[in-house]
């Protein structure tokens, strides 16, 4: 199969495939992320499946890994899957990720089973808490193992800065905001919520900066240790 310069146009082609290796186990089958929605950058963006399958068994996760050999050079991710009691209850440990995938997806095959989902606010907030310290003690640990070298550090803030756009949408979403928006958008909007600034973070893109990169990397942290600050003190609103 030749290259194609946007992932996209491979969707229904692997979709139909991976449907096919579940059968009749297939409860339902999507798209989600920006493949499915607005901010889609066919030169930097991965298509993100998620399939969801009762019976799960063993011999499906070996057929789906033969078919992600094929169709992982096309930038299509790994798929997440999961069995349908695993969708239930996974609602207080990932929702996060569960609202991510329920306001940017489509159905490709399958019942729509993700349209419907009620996550608890305090399951969010907590996640959001978890996710922002427990990636800061990393970005710390991480810079020590730099041994202080600058190369590696506007990667790192820039890998890191995904989830940190997660827990601004998951605390955006107890105030009442719709789960939308990507990249500086969504750190606009924090800053308007929680009256606070947040400059690398909004201003952080695929290209460096100007600038000292340590000294980026210090006011990064000082942000991430703001939003830690936020998602431990913030009370669970009703969404």
């Amino acid at each position: 199969m030749r290259w194609r310069a946007d992932p996209r146009e491979i969707l229904a082609e692997a979709a139909a495939e991976l449907a096919a290796l579940g059968g009749d186990a297939v409860n339902t089958l999507v798209v989600y992320g920006s493949a499915a929605g607005a901010g889609f950058r066919p030169e930097h963006s991965d298509v993100n499946l998620a399939v969801v399958l009762e019976p799960l068994e063993f011999a499906h996760l070996q057929r789906i890994a033969q078919w992600w050999t094929r169709w992982r050079r096309h930038r299509v991710a790994a798929p997440l899957v999961l069995s349908l009691t695993e969708l239930a209850r996974s609602r207080d440990i990932f929702p996060l990720e569960l609202l991510d995938i329920q306001a940017r997806h489509r159905t490709l095959a399958g019942a729509e089973l993700f349209a419907d989902l009620v996550v608890d606010p305090e399951a969010v907030r907590a996640e959001c808490e978890r996710e922002a310290k427990g990636k800061l003690l990393r970005l710390r640990a991480l810079y020590l193992e730099l041994a202080g070298s600058t190369r590696e550090l506007h990667a790192l803030m820039l890998d890191s800065r995904k989830t940190f756009l997660h827990v601004m949408r998951g605390l955006l979403h107890l105030r009442g905001e719709p789960w939308s928006g990507h990249g500086a958008e969504v750190v606009r909007a924090f800053e308007r919520h929680f009256a606070c600034a947040l400059p690398v973070l909004a201003a952080l893109e695929e290209h460096e900066p100007a600038g000292p990169v340590t000294a980026r990397f210090a006011a990064y942290l000082d942000e991430i240790e703001l939003l830690a600050t936020v998602a431990d003190r913030e009370a669970s609103a009703p969404a």
